[in-house]
């Protein structure tokens, strides 16, 4: 805002300029404290399912590989997601179950889900109706760090597409083809989600653990699958590129050891150590 008063000529320099105060070191890496191991992630996801009256919401909680205010494009789940999968009776391959319909020749009663994708093509973060030109409460935006009209695919594991289809199932999509909603058809609210994440938590951890950092947030999430993912094994280039990162973000941020790896790795240097 000075800045700009300069700039404007209101006033002859920035008094900023002249204070002599720096800000603080801000850690650049992820608490590790909150990184959950695959067992915990599991037993959450379970807690938020198992609470019915979430009925619309819970899903949202399942997709770690996104930012959250991450969008899918204006196609709608056929467009933009493809959950896909085989037909255990007759073979056929299908990349969008959710309009399979019976055959003459076969009912496609049981699938076995496969790897599907996401194509991510925007953000909508919450700027408030007061900000926005639609005087919506969203902002739709490009995604981070790419141009407006780029998109960024990203595949998602056979029992992500499992949980998905049956979600479509069970509730159907929005007028908008909005996969998870609010009430009055919207995006779900921030506060709703995390309402019940923390039910999720006092019902899937430990007394200790509640009381700890481990994944405070459903943000927490993608920090566990980057940190998953690193332990197995996965190139860092593509982990990067399912998250939306560069490599070297990736590994000062997101590079942490998973709950519990302390005991692996102290065995590996034990081991080395004779």
């Amino acid at each position: 805002m000075l800045g700009y008063a300069v700039e404007l000529e209101l006033i002859a320099s920035n008094p900023v300029d002249r204070v002599q105060w720096t800000a603080p070191e801000v850690a650049q890496s992820i608490d590790r404290r909150v990184v959950a191991n695959p067992a915990q992630v599991a037993t959450l996801l379970e807690a938020v399912i198992s609470r019915q009256t979430c009925r619309q919401g819970h899903g949202v909680l399942r997709l770690p590989l996104l930012r959250g205010d991450a969008t899918l494009g204006s196609g709608g789940p056929t467009a933009d997601c493809d959950l896909a999968g085989r037909c255990a009776g007759c073979g056929a391959d299908f990349d969008d179950l959710s309009a399979v319909k019976p055959s003459r020749s076969c009912d496609h009663e049981k699938i076995e889900h496969r790897w599907g994708r996401l194509v991510l093509a925007g953000t909508a973060p919450r700027a408030g109706s007061h900000w926005t030109d639609d005087g919506g409460s969203h902002e739709r935006r490009g995604l981070k760090h790419r141009g407006r009209a780029e998109t960024r695919a990203v595949p998602i594991p056979p029992r992500l597409v499992e949980l998905l289809c049956a979600h479509v199932e069970n509730h159907g999509v929005g007028s908008d083809g909005r996969f998870f909603r609010g009430l009055h058809g919207g995006p779900l609210s921030e506060s709703v989600y995390d309402c019940w994440w923390k039910l999720a938590r006092e019902k899937a951890l430990t007394e200790s653990q509640v009381a700890s950092p481990l994944v405070c947030r459903p943000y927490d999430l993608r920090h566990a699958a980057a940190s998953l993912w690193l332990n197995a094994g996965v190139p860092p280039t593509e982990v990067a590129q399912r998250l939306g990162h560069g490599v070297a973000v990736l590994l000062r941020v997101y590079a942490n050891c998973i709950d519990g790896g302390d005991d692996t790795m102290n065995d590996k240097i034990g081991d080395a150590l004779g």
